[in-house]
């Protein structure tokens, strides 16, 4: 039964968030208190923006990382709601979508796939079911199996090649008009008005096939998903002030925060030269362990519009070891991903007390760490990296799992590279606060500082996780974590790991042959035999049918059990023709052979 539903209403963007006027005053009253004290407006403002930062912008200050919470929505499904989920994204995905439309007519079936919330850049290939499919020029699917031969009773030759599906394509422009398809047959119920734009959708329409090929081209029926592998969202560069697709994960993350959908800030409130010099850390060139080289930092994935903004940029930060902060200027910076080796020293001169606890150098929480991300050559699907495991650990207290989910990245090597340096800062040898004098203030803006404390027989890099000032400016504390170099180093063939296998394709052979050299003979009076050259692919029964004439109606044959040739018992005199396929599984069939094949009973007696 097929059901209609109704166009939906255009999208509507979510309310703005209003900035809060409290965070003003906090800044104002810091920054008037420091240059109170003699440092200079740029440091005060340093101080007053870090102290509202993490409110800002939803940035976590833990000693280990806050793991991605969110989980990535099923995209590819093709799901039927009046109105579903709003989804974008970034990089490339494999993406279903809601059935805005849903309504036959005249053996057709129509669909609205509604697929991404603004315009994509391009929609690479279309799948139906798990196949991937071409098109020709009018958008009919030419691949096997969504093609018959169609054959108008009583007559012969090759016949007329018919199309299952027709598939239109929209990438969400501002300019795309009503889809034809839909509007011609649905007149005054889909108009020229429905255009639908800024969503990416496609429009597929399936032809009734004669029911013997049904189950061939649509297995699962009317539900048969279509999707398509579509270049997401484009971004802007301001290395060189152009907008285009891109999945450099500095690139997505600066879209993301000015994006409408996203935080909604201006291209004023960014630090543009941090993301340019981020960005271009994200283009270099890593060896692969298998040869060739990989991008750096790179960012797929998609997200629902009605998730929390802080939880979708924690899961792009995870693809790069990305850090957000506030610059003197109160605008929004980027820097983490390598290792910056520290330019201020804090000695046990300047440090008024601390609270630091030694770790060990092995995973203190856990031994074994599984790594999650979005594999391309698996069919876009979240699948496991080669898990990081301490053998070692393992012995002495058993196995203690963890688990980090960088669904957000399209490679196993980079997940394996993000998972060294998030083991490294869930790790510290050190951890802890030290308060000291104003001279603490030079970390501000500092990612990473030089901390000596002989007593504890410490001199080494410390990251800054956390910053606070005593409200009568006596002291500052430092929230620090030791993070070692090593972290950012990488041998690709000794850690990259083996690369997940790429499962078997276990799906159906649909493709059958066509019977081969069909050929009649009467053995005895009113028998007809027919043989094929048998078939080489399993799973295959011969069917082969016999009519007296042209026009006359077709008669199934008795297959023998070779399964090779077919018997015909009694057969009246005269002119016969015949026909082979292969059937398979679930009564699939194959093409019928042809020329046809003929015998004229009685068989001649041959001359003495």
């Amino acid at each position: 039964m097929h059901q209609h539903r109704w166009p939906p209403r255009p999208w509507e963007a979510p309310t703005a968030r209003p900035p809060s006027a409290v965070f003003t005053a906090i800044t104002g009253w810091v920054t008037s208190a420091l240059v109170g004290l003699g440092l200079s407006a740029a440091a005060a403002g340093i101080a007053a923006n870090l102290v509202i930062g993490a409110a800002l912008l939803g940035i976590s200050m833990l000693f280990a990382p806050r793991p991605p919470v969110m989980k990535t929505p099923q995209a590819q499904s093709v799901i039927n709601q009046s109105i579903g989920p709003r989804v974008r994204g970034y990089g490339r995905a494999l993406l279903g979508g809601t059935r805005a439309f849903f309504d036959s007519k005249s053996g057709y079936l129509y669909q609205i796939v509604k697929m991404h919330s603004g315009e994509i850049d391009a929609i690479e290939s279309i799948r139906i079911g798990d196949k991937t499919v071409a098109l020709n020029g009018a958008g009919d699917v030419t691949t096997a199996p969504f093609t018959w031969v169609h054959r108008p009773s009583g007559t012969v030759g090759p016949g007329e090649t018919r199309y299952a599906v027709r598939i239109a394509q929209y990438r969400g422009t501002a300019s795309q008009a009503a889809d034809s398809l839909i509007s011609g047959a649905f007149t005054g119920i889909w108009t020229s008005a429905h255009r639908l734009r800024g969503i990416a959708y496609l429009v597929a329409r399936f032809r009734s096939p004669p029911q013997e090929e049904f189950q061939k081209i649509f297995p699962e029926g009317y539900n048969t998903p279509v999707r398509g592998l579509c270049r997401l969202s484009r971004v802007f560069d301001p290395r060189n002030n152009t907008t285009a697709w891109s999945d450099n994960s500095a690139l997505c993350i600066l879209d993301y925060l000015t994006h409408p959908d996203g935080f909604r800030k201006t291209l004023d409130d960014i630090d543009l030269p941090s993301f340019s010099a981020f960005a271009n850390l994200c283009d270099e060139n890593v060896p692969r362990a298998a040869g060739g080289t990989e991008k750096r930092y790179r960012l797929w994935g998609v997200y629902q519009l009605t998730d929390e903004p802080e939880d979708i940029l924690r899961k792009m930060r995870a693809t790069c070891d990305a850090e957000l902060y506030q610059n003197a200027e109160g605008k929004i910076a980027i820097r983490g991903g390598r290792w910056e080796a520290p330019t201020v020293v804090i000695t046990e001169r300047d440090i008024l007390g601390h609270s630091l606890e030694q770790g060990n150098d092995r995973f203190a929480a856990f031994n074994e760490l599984k790594i999650t991300y979005t594999s391309p050559q698996h069919d876009y699907q979240s699948v496991e990296a080669t898990s990081w495991v301490d053998l070692a650990d393992q012995d002495e207290r058993g196995v203690l799992g963890s688990e980090l989910d960088l669904d957000f990245v399209p490679s196993p090597a980079q997940a394996r590279r993000l998972a060294k340096i998030h083991i490294s800062k869930a790790n510290p040898r050190w951890k802890g606060k030290i308060r000291t004098n104003l001279v603490g203030l030079d970390a501000l803006g500092e990612r990473t500082i030089q901390v000596i404390l002989p007593e504890l027989e410490i001199n080494e890099a410390f990251y800054v996780a956390g910053f606070s000032i005593d409200p009568e400016l006596k002291f500052v504390e430092i929230e620090i974590m030791t993070i070692s170099e090593a972290a950012y180093t990488w041998n690709a063939a000794t850690e990259e790991g083996q690369n997940p296998a790429i499962p078997e394709d276990t799906s159906p052979d649909l493709d059958y042959p066509v019977p081969q050299n069909l050929v009649l003979s009467s053995p005895s009076a009113g028998v007809i035999n027919a043989v094929v050259t048998p078939t080489t692919q399993e799973g295959l029964e011969l069917q082969v049918q016999l009519r007296l004439g042209a026009g006359s109606l077709w008669q199934d044959m008795q297959t023998n059990g070779d399964n090779a040739s077919a018997f015909f018992d009694p057969a009246p005199d005269g002119s016969y023709e015949a026909r082979a396929r292969w059937v398979g599984p679930l009564g699939v069939v194959g093409e019928w052979s042809f020329p046809y094949a003929t015998i004229t009973l009685p068989v001649p007696t041959p001359d003495p």
